[in-house]
């Protein structure tokens, strides 16, 4: 760069384009000089053929910051889709789950080493806990198997009567088949899950505190069991032949037998032994309990966390004899960590705590972290690393999901609180599976996040160009790229050699504006573009810099962009014509609005040589212009009529109003004389061309005599009243003219036509612009109705025309002899020395035949017989906005509303579709041979054939098929003939005739299939029963800690009536026996209760009395 800045200073006016190769030989070396040059012409950018160094250094600032922002916001989406939720039927939450693979897994071997085979996926299933020991088996997608209550199954194998369990951790110990559980019941149980089982084999007991974390490591010969306690110490087991001689040493005591079915193995004993074939430690870390335990075989250590801040995270080395010492290495952090994993792909340790900050170590340095990632709002709970892929996964207390670069140390992805529908509570486990990119987390229910990468080939064949529907998109042979714009006002730039996007940026950052129309300068060094509020911007592509924004004129969309001899032509939904001289920074811009002659809006725009100009809107009408003068000289209208028509200027009512208002002030009668002299002139020019309506056979009148013998006109005009349009004119078709090309190539002759022009009807009108020309021919060039042709475009020889249509076809015509010279007295254009056949390109199977015939219209003879069809088939699924050919690869480049760039080989194969998988031109075997998948779905047998290049791999099978059933058709057929026959014979059906028997037919089939009368009344429909629909989706309210209620969603009929049988007279006998003798009874205890009454009152009569007469006493 030192050498390159010292040849920018040593030049005052900069580097032409041979200084700058000799310059960046220099110092990049062997670089071939059309890279140079290209390279040249992107810093070039004001096109004065030099560059100085200031424009370089900001091309390349902008290019590197443009690439970085591109790079970041393609980045795809990790979790694209939503979260999945698996309802669960428990009543406590989940504290852990595992991975089960069905195969044990086996040692890491590097890539080169002895005995390494390819890493395959393993298969297995899904094994949660929770809290209260329900232990539960699911598939890899999630489909309960198997539900275990641990808890009862260990009082039924125990036949003890001890408190419910309480579980604190569950770790899987895949080779042996072996599950272990902690509790708070200080002991460690192992479950058997061998053959479909689950029974409890041994336990570990003696701890001094109970486990709260596991880890278990194998390669398959050594194994290391790790166990954290709430006391803050940790105690590792290590077995060099597991496989050999079990996990634990149950030989250095005797096993002590409790109960039925499990042995128990005590801690302190198994401390004490000093075998060969195992090695066991226990050492006091952490000052509170252990939040996570975990064996690190690269740093051949065992790490662990606490929220400690002297000891956050504690990495203790294994011994490699009982003898040796354990060494400790412990990381200071404030708050402590509350989780951390490990990369062994870049040898770093990523942790998380309540400070919320998500932070990456280095193991061998243990005061400060190498990098800081902040974005979460409360405590970081989980966290998992995946090196080969470069994220990290960290989940928060209050649910938030977030994806990070490794090495950019950014957030890709944050999937918020809200679109984790599981519950009010926090996360309390959560397993990330590296091989299936698949994150599982548990509250009282199960969600589950897929990961992308794992099927990338699909995913990249899902991805479309853009994320919004495209306006265009152009090619630029200086660079070899591909320029699109979409309706977000997205503009990207691509490689047309490998499909790859270099560049993309915004034309509106503020807020999002279609863009609607695009263009290049004439070196084509510039882009510019036209939006929907009528902007013009012109734009240094290859690096998406703002360089130049045209003054607004109009706030209506711009449809059409061109640059012709140093000025911007633009039209649009104005209805106007105007251009801008292109003009260096610093100079004003000088810009003309040309005179109305469209009554709608204009649609396309094309050129012809530098000095005709076409224009076609939305009613139908096709104006020519000169370039030179600004003025209209030609209409066409194929509605009005096949020949040239005068175009007819439309006032502009408001300055007409103001020229009345000011009473004919000599401004406005100098302006009025020059309008008046404007329309003398175009009056001469049109001197051949006739009125709507008006025959052939008056053309050649001389008009010159009486443009000479007409009176002068008055100087004040009179106000003209509008004619009234009368039903017939209003009934006249009237369809837009969507595409107008001219076919550069040839020259103006009463016999050839110069244009081509597209209407909605689907026909394409070649014109003869001369002014004894007209509607030379025309051609249907769809494939059904109500489709219309949306884009156009030509090679540069004039030979073949490509059009795309609303339906996502494109076609190949060849318009090399088609409506040129038609009275014979020329052949067809010949080709440039050097210029390639482009039909004899085009395979023959790809061809098609049209019709051949003419049409007299007005006494104009309109050939009607299509040029050679050279291919057709589908490149979209919607309408195709943009079809370009490139010359030099012999290339077709299309775009469309559907989001997608396609690149397609002039012979119909497709290519590939720009943002999908990279291919290489001129490598034909690196072209994906896989076909869209939006095409294989709908597209015609034509389709296909040429997407396949001639070949029908289905077609001998469709056929078979085909025949088979036309065998069918005809054995129906003859049987049905037979039947008519015997049918016809019969007396009951001979007396009615075939109108009567349609017309109960028809009544049958309208009025509700009714009985027919000749069928008869006892006809009836069979009635066939139903199956049940599919079982409801339970739910139940989990966070309530709610049973699980089935009898809710039984379905059940409505309660009928209950009707009271008949009572016999026997049971009524008995029944009024039983009655009577009750009523009797009543009755005499009625009577014995009215005799004792008075006895009573007369006792307490007397008590009464004397408690009276005592008080009295007492009183006195």
């Amino acid at each position: 760069m030192g050498c390159l800045a010292h040849v920018h200073v040593s030049t005052v006016s900069g580097l032409d384009m041979e200084e700058f190769r000799e310059a960046m030989k220099k110092i990049m070396g062997n670089v071939e000089d059309e890279d140079l040059d290209i390279l040249f012409m992107k810093v070039d950018t004001n096109c004065d053929g030099t560059v100085d160094w200031d424009e370089y250094l900001n091309y390349m600032l902008l290019e590197y910051r443009e690439k970085d922002s591109l790079q970041k916001q393609n980045r795809p989406l990790y979790f694209p889709k939503p979260l999945k939720v698996v309802p669960v039927a428990q009543c406590e939450p989940i504290v852990r789950i595992q991975f089960h693979p069905y195969q044990a897994p086996q040692a890491d071997k590097k890539v080169g080493e002895k005995g390494a085979v390819p890493k395959t996926r393993m298969h297995g299933r899904y094994l949660t806990v929770s809290r209260d020991g329900i232990l539960n088996y699911w598939s890899e997608r999630f489909k309960l198997t198997r539900t275990i209550n641990l808890d009862h199954l260990k009082r039924t194998q125990l036949s003890s009567s001890s408190q419910p369990i309480w579980v604190t951790d569950m770790i899987c110990l895949s080779n042996l088949n072996l599950l272990a559980l902690a509790s708070t019941g200080r002991d460690v149980e192992f479950f058997d899950i061998s053959a479909n089982k689950c029974d409890i084999v041994f336990a570990l007991t003696g701890l001094d505190g109970y486990v709260v974390v596991m880890d278990y490591w194998t390669d398959g010969t050594k194994a290391i069991f790790c166990a954290g306690d709430v006391d803050g110490a940790i105690s590792v087991f290590i077995s060099h032949d597991v496989l050999h001689y079990g996990l634990f040493n149950s030989g250095a005591m005797k096993p002590i037998k409790s109960g039925r079915g499990r042995a128990r193995l005590a801690v302190p004993a198994l401390l004490k032994n000093t075998s060969k074939c195992y090695l066991c430690f226990k050492v006091a870390l952490h000052n509170e309990w252990c939040h996570q335990i975990r064996f690190l075989p690269e740093l051949n250590a065992v790490a662990t966390c606490c929220a400690s801040d002297q000891t956050a995270m504690v990495l203790t080395s294994i011994p490699h004899s009982h003898k040796a010492k354990v060494y400790n290495s412990a990381f200071q952090l404030r708050k402590g960590i509350l989780c951390f994993d490990y990369s062994a792909e870049f040898n770093i340790i990523v942790t998380g705590g309540f400070d919320r900050i998500v932070r990456v170590w280095n193991p061998y340095v243990t005061n400060c972290a190498t990098c800081q990632m902040k974005g979460h709002s409360a405590a970081v709970t989980h966290i998992s690393v995946n090196g080969k892929i470069n994220k990290i996964i960290s989940i928060s207390k209050d649910k938030n999901v977030r994806v990070w670069d490794l090495q950019d140390c950014a957030c890709l992805q944050n999937i918020h609180s809200r679109n984790m529908p599981m519950g009010r509570f926090p996360i309390f486990s959560a397993h990330y599976n590296p091989d299936t990119h698949i994150l599982v987390m548990s509250t009282f229910l199960i969600g589950v996040l897929h990961g992308v990468v794992d099927d990338v080939d699909s995913i990249d064949k899902m991805k479309t160009s853009h994320e919004h529907s495209l306006c265009t998109a152009l090619y630029n042979p200086n660079f070899k790229q591909v320029v699109s714009g979409c309706h977000n006002g997205v503009i990207s730039v691509w490689d047309i050699m490998t499909g790859e996007k270099v560049m993309q940026f915004q034309t509106s950052p503020e807020r999002a504006v279609e863009v609607t129309a695009m263009s290049f300068d004439e070196p084509k060094r510039r882009l510019i573009t036209g939006s929907k509020d009528g902007m013009i911007r012109l734009w240094n592509f290859n690096n998406g810099a703002l360089l130049l924004t045209l003054p607004l004129v109009d706030e209506k969309e711009v449809t059409g962009i061109l640059y012709i001899n140093q000025r911007i032509y633009v039209s649009g939904w104005s209805k106007r014509v105007m251009w801008y001289l292109d003009v260096k920074e610093d100079m004003e811009i000088e810009y003309r609005v040309w005179n109305q002659y469209h009554v709608e809006d204009i649609y396309s725009m094309h050129v012809h040589g530098g000095k005709m100009l076409v224009t076609a809107s939305y009613s139908g009408d096709i104006i020519v212009w000169n370039i030179d003068s600004g003025r209209a000289f030609c209409r066409f209208n194929t509605y009005e009529s096949p020949r040239p028509l005068m175009p007819n200027r439309i006032i502009d009512l408001n300055r007409n109003l103001e020229a009345c208002e000011s009473r004919l002030t000599v401004p406005s009668r100098q302006s009025d004389e020059e309008e008046e002299e404007d329309m003398d002139e175009l009056e001469g020019l049109h001197f051949a061309f006739p009125q709507a309506g008006q025959k052939s056979s008056g053309q050649t009148e001389d008009l010159e005599n009486k443009k000479s013998n007409k009176s002068p006109r008055p100087k004040s005009k009179e106000k003209v009243k509008p004619e009234p349009i009368n039903a017939e004119e209003l009934e006249k078709p009237r369809l837009a003219v969507e595409k107008a090309l001219f076919l550069g190539t040839r020259e103006r002759s009463p016999d050839t036509a110069i244009l081509l022009t597209s209407a909605a009807d689907g026909h394409i009108y070649a014109w003869s612009i001369h002014h004894q020309g007209g509607l030379l021919g025309k051609f249907k060039a769809v494939h059904g109705e109500g489709t219309s042709i949306s884009s156009m475009s030509t090679d540069c020889q004039d030979q073949m025309l490509l059009t795309g249509d609303s339906q996502g076809y494109i076609m190949l015509w060849n318009i090399g002899k088609y409506c040129y010279c038609m009275q014979g007295g020329q052949e067809a254009p010949s080709q440039q020395k050097g210029a390639v056949n482009l039909p004899s390109l085009i395979p023959k199977y790809c061809r098609l035949e049209g019709p051949r015939r003419i049409q007299v219209i007005d006494g104009w003879t309109v050939s009607l017989v299509p040029p050679p069809l050279l291919s057709s088939w589908r490149c979209h699924v919607k309408s195709i906005v943009s079809v370009e050919y490139v010359e030099h690869f012999h290339l077709i480049v299309t775009a469309s509303l559907d989001c997608n760039v396609r690149l397609w080989t002039i012979a119909g194969g497709y290519v590939g579709t720009f943002g999908q998988a990279p291919w290489r031109v001129g490598n034909p075997m690196a072209f994906p041979w896989d076909l869209p998948i939006d095409l294989r779905r709908i597209g015609s047998s034509q389709t296909l054939k040429v997407l396949n290049r001639g070949s029908r791999p289905h077609w001998h099978c469709t056929r078979r098929i085909l025949n088979a059933l036309s065998v069918q058709r005809k054995q129906a057929s003859s049987s049905a003939a037979d039947n008519l026959e015997q049918v016809t014979t019969d007396p009951r059906i001979a007396k009615y005739t075939d109108e009567q028997i349609e017309q109960t037919w028809k009544e049958w089939a309208v009025k509700g299939k009714q009985k027919s009368f000749i069928l008869g009344q006892t006809y009836k429909p069979k009635v066939r029963h139903h199956l049940p629909t599919c079982p409801p989706d339970l739910q139940s309210s989990f966070s309530s800690r709610e049973q699980l209620r089935v009898y809710k969603a039984i379905p059940y009929s409505n309660l009928l009536p209950i009707i009271q049988p008949p009572v016999p007279d026997l049971l009524k006998e008995q029944l009024q026996k039983t009655q009577e003798g009750a009523d009797a009874s009543k009755h005499i205890k009625q009577k014995r209760l009215s005799k004792r009454a008075p006895m009573r009152f007369l006792a307490t009569s007397k008590a009464v009395c004397r408690k009276s007469m005592v008080t009295r006493l007492f009183t006195k």
